[in-house]
């Protein structure tokens, strides 16, 4: 869309140009500029029953959340055009049920500081998150991006804001392939973390209560030293990456890999997957290897602090892996009923899981809404996250089985559907610290619903109830933590313009 969505785009761009008496000259001043992107707001309602004491029963959070994106494009000249990215981002509009902020509680519970009011000083962020151009050459099928662009690969999360400074090439000159490389000298990713004190070494720290508890690794989190979005890494990412698609008499075969090298961060990280699919049926397998850099002077290092009786080596197991299997089928097509459902399988063989920067890369498909997001679970694809990212020596096992079903009503505009996961992540630490293990079961169940308004607008929700037990080294179910819930309740509102 170009001219008529100026006046919107102009108005998250340059709010103090809204005016009727300045519409006519900017729009004359980006005639033919693409403009696209989407405003969305989401409301969160996170409850938790856990733990002994009776603080730990039923806490929670209610949280507001803004975010505004605006993609600006300028026609091409000379096989240049020049793209401009802006992004608000709010959510710290924490309104916690009523009871206000309570770490530390404040004189009157209803009284938040700035950060935290849903009404009050905005301490969103609103910034450039993508400035770069576009290059296009006559004579071959090639594409080059340099600058600051967003990270769109299976192991980060371009939709959250992922992104790095660099250069990348993509190149379509080969029927059904697509080949890519890129080198980035900078980059951050929106959801990382990092410890308040790395060299914590009592491995009994929850990061979400501060309680004691077996089934963390030593490392207490909240963030202050964080991968955030206002902090960049400034070590070296090199990306490589094939992607093949065949049509045939029997379906469309896919195949994609993925190789990726960060200076004293990654070693390796390998991501491989192979798809099938034809107009009722589809099947694809997904394999993601990780060697970490976990030296002393490493990222990860900075982040997990080094681990003790370990020669000076960051608390992080370097040897990671994970391998997921998803059958599905949609009936739409041959049946002309708007009905899908899939089923997969989630494990690894390697000693650890953190094979990804961002946890909500697509290298790991998924269903369920909050399981691989919970701390207290202690799992995550993530290594920039503390409670994914095992401590050194130690050993992780997970088995996870998910399933999502979904039907469509009103010629597809209302659809809803059903999400669950249930799984056990099995961890052994290393024997200087007494062979200690731990055994966490849970299950997940997810309704989720969404109306297309319009084109344009879709108004979502979702309720999501995880429930975990865990066990210590001896196989008895922790006191406190053997029926520990958790639940969510999500409503969003998105406008695509």
């Amino acid at each position: 869309m170009k001219l008529l969505k100026v006046s919107l785009a102009a108005s998250i761009a340059l709010g103090a140009l809204s005016t009727a008496s300045f519409a006519q000259p900017l729009e004359d001043a980006i005639r033919g500029v693409d403009v696209s992107g989407y405003l969305r707001y989401r409301f969160n309602d996170d409850r938790q029953n856990f733990g002994t004491a009776p603080a730990d029963k039923n806490r929670g959070l209610q949280a507001h959340w803004w975010r505004a994106q605006a993609d600006f494009k300028t026609p091409t000249t000379n096989n240049i055009a020049l793209n401009l990215g802006l992004w608000y981002n709010n959510q710290n509009a924490n309104v916690n049920h009523g009871k206000g902020n309570s770490n530390p509680a404040p004189a009157a519970p209803f009284l938040q500081s700035e950060a935290g009011t849903g009404a009050g000083a905005d301490q969103g962020t609103f910034g450039v998150q993508s400035f770069y151009a576009t290059i296009t050459p006559d004579s071959t099928a090639t594409t080059i991006l340099a600058g600051k662009q967003l990270l769109n690969t299976p192991v980060t999360n371009a939709a959250d804001g992922d992104r790095g400074t660099g250069i990348l090439a993509l190149n379509s000159d080969l029927p059904g392939l697509t080949l890519a490389a890129g080198f980035f000298d900078s980059w951050a990713i929106n959801d990382g973390y990092g410890l308040t004190n790395p060299n914590i070494t009592n491995p009994q720290i929850n990061p979400i209560t501060g309680q004691l508890i077996p089934q963390f690794g030593g490392r207490h989190w909240n963030g202050s030293a964080n991968l955030g979005s206002n902090n960049t890494v400034d070590e070296n990412l090199y990306v490589l990456a094939g992607i093949y698609s065949l049509d045939t008499d029997v379906g469309t075969f896919g195949g994609q890999l993925w190789g990726f090298y960060i200076d004293n961060a990654v070693d390796a990280l390998i991501f491989g997957e192979l798809s099938w699919k034809n107009s009722l049926l589809r099947a694809k397998l997904q394999y993601t290897y990780a060697a970490l850099n976990n030296d002393d002077d490493s990222v990860f290092a900075t982040l997990h602090g080094i681990a003790a009786n370990s020669g000076n080596k960051a608390n992080i197991v370097a040897d990671n892996d994970l391998v997921v299997l998803e059958l599905g089928v949609n009936t739409t097509a041959d049946f002309d009923i708007p009905f899908d459902a899939r089923i997969g399988y989630i494990t690894n063989f390697a000693s650890g899981t953190s094979v990804a920067l961002e946890d909500e890369g697509t290298n790991m498909s998924r269903a369920g809404k909050i399981w691989w997001q919970d701390p207290s679970l202690g799992f995550s694809t993530s290594a920039l996250r503390p409670y994914g990212a095992q401590a050194f020596g130690g050993e992780q096992t997970i088995n996870v089985f998910y399933g999502a079903l979904g039907y469509a009503f009103v010629d597809g505009r209302l659809n809803t559907g059903l999400e669950f996961a249930t799984g056990t992540n099995e961890r052994k630490w290393d024997k200087m610290r007494g062979d200690n293990k731990d055994k966490a079961d849970f299950f997940e169940i997810a309704p989720t619903v969404s109306w297309k308004h319009t084109d344009q607008l879709t108004l979502s929700a979702f309720y999501a109830y995880l429930q975990e037990s865990f066990k210590d080294n001896r196989g008895s179910e922790v006191n406190g933590w053997d029926d520990k819930k958790r639940q969510r309740v999500r409503f969003e509102a998105r406008y695509d313009f």
